[in-house]
Formats: structure tokens, C-alpha cells, sequence
């Protein structure tokens, strides 16, 4: 992981799914009852409160290409993800 300027750069998904997803699940009440879900850490809240952006440089991202990140077995959508063109601006 690398900044620069407004942008955080990560080497591959893992990498930014580390940053990101926090490793204990939540557990939340839910309409039909509880259920185990996932939060994002405080680190990931904080810098897009800065409105820092993300960019994982790797062509093959599957973050990138779908804007969510996968946790076990639940999906939450991502922001601030900026494309990778092969260069850090």
C-alpha cells in the first residue's frame, strides 16, 4: 500500500480487502432474526470521510472491475475506487 497525494494505491485485492474488511464478523438483528454479516474497518471510514480515493493496480482485479468486495459469503459494495492505467498519477 502506497499513497499518493489523494490516492491510495494496493498491490492486489487481498491487499485492499485487508485495509478494508474487518476480520470479526458482525452479528445483526434482522427482520427474520440474526444473522452474521461484515463491517468495514475504521481505517477505510476515515479516509473516505478525507475523500481519499483507492486504486488497486492489478489489470485482473475483481474488486475493481465489480465495485464490491466479497467477505465469506456476503457482498457490500465499495467507493472511491479509481481505475488502473499502469501508472501512479
Amino acid at each position: 500500500m502506497t499513497r499518493k497525494d489523494n490516492i491510495i494505491y494496493f498491490d492486489s485485492d487481498d491487499e485492499f480487502l485487508d485495509f478494508c474488511v474487518m476480520p470479526t464478523p458482525v452479528i445483526r438483528e434482522g427482520k427474520h432474526g440474526k444473522y452474521i454479516d461484515f463491517d468495514f474497518t475504521s481505517m477505510y471510514k476515515n479516509e473516505l470521510e478525507k475523500g481519499t480515493r483507492f486504486c488497486i493496480k492489478d489489470e485482473d482485479s475483481l474488486i475493481a472491475k465489480r465495485g464490491m468486495v466479497t467477505y465469506r459469503t456476503e457482498s457490500k459494495e465499495v467507493q472511491n475506487l479509481e481505475p488502473w492505467f499502469g501508472i501512479e498519477f
